[in-house]
């Protein structure tokens, strides 16, 4: 079995959730199961034998985190060093940590209750456009790896984009790897707060270095896309540019209200029916 998760607060229910909800149900076998961690918000389950919708409130360490963290600036966006960040110590997404424990904290709990050999991670801001079988999605998953990712291209020097990975709970680089990632949560001084930026997809990829160093048996879905990679953040849209764009839009940012990728984020022609009809 594979197992899929996300989460999403009310507003994202409006702006996407429910529409990836529904994509998903649509277009994806019904042996790939999702869980949805619900933040305030009741979503209409267009199938509950496929899809688990269950309260965020649900997810103990994420209540704890928050608490926590929750009136403490540095987790919440306000870069606590901008003098030697003064190009980005604006950006707040860097440093709001709260945020992106969301996400995070929903990963960490299916990891430990599934009983699937693996667990994927895709954002709600997802749409599923084309139909996928087990067999398609599974391949996406190779068997002999312990992780795959959406990376920037080969040798990147920036974090992953985070909008869909895999992880493989049979393998033990991949224990190692949800431990250490889970650890920087739950001992934030000595873990996140170290890092020069703490939204997940920078703590996941500072893990993931450390690791792919010591076993190569990752599946990174940008490897082969890439003539230049990036050195700092953005490296463009390389999800829908990679394997997962045959069945996957990804609306991060602006693309959200416009509800699609655009023409011009595609860094080669796809023979999709959705990408040819954008």
């Amino acid at each position: 079995m594979i197992t899929a998760v996300t989460t999403f607060h009310k507003e994202g229910l409006d702006l996407y959730g429910q529409r990836f909800l529904e994509s998903f149900a649509t277009n994806v076998d019904k042996q790939v199961k999702l869980i949805v961690y619900a933040e305030n918000c009741e979503p209409v389950n267009p199938d509950p034998t496929q899809i688990t919708i269950v309260p965020q409130t649900n997810l103990k360490q994420l209540v704890e985190f928050k608490n926590k963290w929750q009136n403490v600036p540095k987790a919440n966006g306000k870069c606590p060093f901008p003098e030697k960040r003064p190009r980005d110590h604006h950006k707040e997404f860097k440093w709001d940590a709260i945020r992106f424990a969301n996400k995070t904290y929903a990963v960490f709990e299916t990891y430990k209750t599934a009983e699937s050999k693996w667990v994927v991670w895709i954002d709600a801001d997802t749409f599923v456009h084309s139909p996928i079988s087990y067999k398609q999605f599974e391949d996406l998953l190779p068997d002999d790896t312990w992780i795959t990712f959406v990376g920037r291209g080969r040798g990147t020097q920036t974090w992953p984009e985070c909008g869909f990975y895999g992880l493989n709970r049979t393998n033990d680089t991949c224990k190692k790897f949800m431990q250490q990632f889970e650890l920087m949560y739950e001992d934030a001084d000595k873990g996140i707060f170290t890092l020069d930026e703490w939204h997940d997809s920078f703590v996941f990829g500072y893990i993931l270095k450390k690791l792919a160093k010591l076993d190569t048996a990752y599946h990174d879905y940008s490897k082969n896309i890439y003539n230049k990679t990036a050195k700092t953040g953005g490296g463009g849209h390389p999800l829908i540019n990679s394997e997962l764009g045959k069945y996957f839009d990804h609306m991060k940012g602006s693309r959200k209200t416009q509800r699609k990728s655009a023409r011009k984020d595609l860094m080669q022609q796809r023979t999709e029916k959705y990408w040819n009809e954008i």
